[in-house]
């Protein structure tokens, strides 16, 4: 395999693929590569990719336009990847492909990169759950809205008070766990997403740790942003007041019990004096409508007029960043907003049972609230707001990741390695007859 022959594919199907992979496209060209970026057709709403792709200064190449649920999405991703990428290899061509994450356009891309035996390079691979042990937890759901936040603050940052073997977020976790096996590079953001992937068993040499791409993006966010667009329609946001809170994950908005748990949460902060962003994603609107809470949030918009913000998720990646940037504290389910918050140093908590993104846990950048008890959640996020400038953290994320990632694949090419075989795994290859 060397550089000339090779076609490198990034492919795209949700809106943080487009925001993580963009910055990877841009190096790949500018080094001057052969490169095509893939759409799935994951997620077409203009908000979460029409406008990610003009903002980032990419366009898709080419579309496989696959719809549906997630059986949908996975076997016809599958058959047209494999189908588009057989194409490259049959012309001669050697065939790298891209994929970001734990979204279901990864996973699919790597059954479908597998299945052909073409190299795969799995950008923020090793992305695994770290909740409390049972034990921890019981403690601060005893003390709930008698929170001793010293105490909670030294267990978070603490790695023994953690453990893996969460199935959360789902599917998530399925889909990485899956991309990662049929990986030949894995693109790790953190030394603890190598932990976890050596200690699962993947050959070290195939883990590369390379940082984080959304640092690049977010650089390119913040230099594009402007805060006055966002303070000319919400003007109330300039003093600094305001908890964003978002929530989307399907273990969140399909149980009816931990959405109108976490809802509650978020009305109690409202009358505790508190001001609230709350973003309403696709999944937060169907969860609205599906547990009868549309007339509940239009009575409360009406109660707390300008304290409460109640959106649907914005166009603009960049006003999006602009507002996160000028909030008190990010209160969210998701993992990549977690990573945004730890660079643009907001203090973050999120709202499920552990995070894929616990570096961020231990770096004291971000805590968690779990969606079983209300006084709890609330008496996290209220410490955290209290509590907010006395919080540092060095950035768990260095900057210049795609230019570290493209390194990485440039190097295994020049030594003929990206693909995986077990000649190369015993360092036999140079001695084959």
């Amino acid at each position: 395999m060397s550089h000339e022959n090779s076609q490198h594919i990034v492919v795209v199907g949700t809106k943080p693929d487009i925001i993580k992979q963009a910055p990877i496209y841009h190096e790949l060209k500018n080094r001057g590569h052969d490169v095509v970026l893939c759409h799935t057709g994951q997620h077409y709403d203009h908000n979460l990719s029409q406008s990610m792709l003009d903002e980032f200064g990419v366009r898709e190449d080419v579309n496989l336009e696959v719809r549906g649920g997630v059986n949908d999405l996975v076997s016809g991703i599958t058959a047209k990847l494999a189908l588009y990428l057989r194409g490259f290899a049959e012309r001669g061509g050697f065939p790298i492909t891209y994929v970001h994450g734990d979204t279901t356009t990864a996973m699919a891309g790597a059954l479908a990169t597998f299945g052909e035996r073409q190299a795969l390079v799995h950008v923020e691979a090793g992305l695994r759950t770290l909740s409390p042990k049972p034990e921890v937890l019981r403690g601060w759901l005893d003390q709930g809205a008698d929170l001793d936040w010293a105490a909670f603050r030294e267990q978070s940052t603490d790695r023994t008070s953690w453990s893996k073997g969460s199935r959360e977020p789902s599917p998530e976790q399925f889909n990485t766990r899956v991309a990662d096996a049929g990986t030949d590079l894995h693109a790790a953001p953190v030394e603890l997403n190598r932990e976890f992937l050596v200690d699962e068993g993947f050959a070290p040499a195939a883990i590369d740790v390379v940082g984080n791409s959304v640092v690049d993006a977010l650089a390119q966010a913040i230099a594009g942003s402007d805060k006055n667009q966002v303070l000319q329609k919400f003007p109330q946001m300039g003093d600094g007041s305001f908890l964003r809170f978002c929530v989307h994950r399907r273990e969140n908005t399909t149980n009816r019990d931990r959405f109108n748990l976490l809802m509650d949460a978020m009305e109690a902060l409202l009358e505790q004096g508190h001001h609230i962003l709350f973003i309403r994603l696709l999944g937060t609107e169907a969860a609205i409508d599906n547990f009868g809470r549309r007339q509940w949030l239009e009575d409360l918009e009406a109660r707390y007029g300008d304290a409460l913000i109640s959106t649907p998720v914005w166009d603009s990646y960049l006003d999006v960043v602009a507002a996160m940037s000028m909030c008190a504290v990010i209160v969210t389910d998701s993992g990549s907003i977690v990573e945004e918050a730890n660079v643009l140093e907001v203090p973050c908590v999120t709202l499920r049972f552990g995070s894929d993104r616990s570096e961020t846990f231990l770096a004291g950048s971000n805590f968690l609230a779990p969606p079983i008890d209300k006084a709890l959640m609330t008496s996290v996020i209220h410490n955290v707001f209290e509590h907010r400038k006395e919080l540092s953290w060095e950035r768990v994320y260095p900057e210049g990741a795609s230019r570290m990632l493209v390194d990485a694949v440039e190097k295994r090419l020049d030594e003929g390695s990206l693909l995986i075989s077990e000649e190369w795994r015993y360092g036999l290859k140079a001695q084959l007859r």
